[in-house]
């Protein structure tokens, strides 16, 4: 190898340069799979859903919860009144429906003659008198009278349905306490009659929203309470049912 070969300076390799690895993109982490719930033992819909449907779907029903609640104490002072006097009227004096919604129609009408008693003279002098009462514009409450017969085709619609439940025994325990509720129900329209059992319920409905809302965590802790202590009298008499007998 001669001299100038040997200083020759040595041409160094390329380095190839490795590419930088990409920074992989962090999968999504996987969401919580939602524990699914174990079906109603009724395998249908909760009767007691069925029952709370139409007071929740009725604009009617929402309507009067307002007076219940007694927000308005003037007009709820006023329905209440009127209630009490038409109900009694209906069960302790025997009057009819119709024949209720007659008298007051009477009534109405000669108080009516009264404030217009300048317009009835002149009437029979066969004069021409404006009207006092021209200025009251009242059409008859078709979006009530709709909104009442809707909700009370739909409470009778899920009363069968809960009904339904209890005879075809979809829930043996429900079957069970259903029992003693149409015994009570039995007991009452007997008793009371309809008309009884209606007024009962208006009643009840002016009581139990105000103080349902008033005593809402009390009154849910009661019925907590009450629905444990059955289960865990039916647990009970299962217990008793299923203990083997001493040969």
């Amino acid at each position: 190898m001669s001299e100038e070969e040997v200083n020759q300076p040595v041409e160094e390799a390329p380095v190839e340069e490795t590419p930088a690895e990409e920074p992989k993109a962090e999968e999504p982490a996987e969401e919580p799979k939602e524990e699914k719930k174990a079906a109603p033992a009724c395998s249908g819909e909760c009767p007691c859903d069925m029952l709370a449907k139409p007071f929740q779907e009725s604009e009617f029903f929402g309507e009067m919860k307002n007076i219940f609640m007694w927000k308005d104490l003037m007009i709820s002072l006023a329905v209440f009144c009127a209630v009490n006097v038409f109900f009694v009227l209906l069960i302790y004096y025997e009057f009819t429906v119709l024949g209720l919604l007659c008298w007051v129609a009477f009534f109405a009408t000669i108080a009516g003659l009264i404030f217009d008693i300048m317009r009835v003279i002149a009437y029979f002098k066969e004069e021409q008198a404006e009207s006092k009462l021209a200025g009251f514009n009242f059409e008859v409450p078709a979006k009530w009278i709709d909104g009442a017969f809707d909700f009370f085709k739909s409470l009778f619609k899920a009363f069968l349905g809960v009904c339904i439940n209890a005879i075809l025994v979809r829930d043996v325990l429900f079957s069970l306490c259903m029992l003693g509720g149409f015994l009570v129900l039995i007991y009452l329209a007997g008793h009371w009659g309809f008309c009884g059992m209606l007024y009962a319920g208006i009643l009840f409905c002016f009581i139990w929203f105000r103080l349902y809302e008033d005593h809402k965590e009390g009154i849910d802790n009661l019925f907590a309470k009450i629905k444990d202590f059955i289960k865990k009298q039916f647990e009970q008499l299962k217990e008793k049912l299923n203990k083997p007998k001493a040969q």
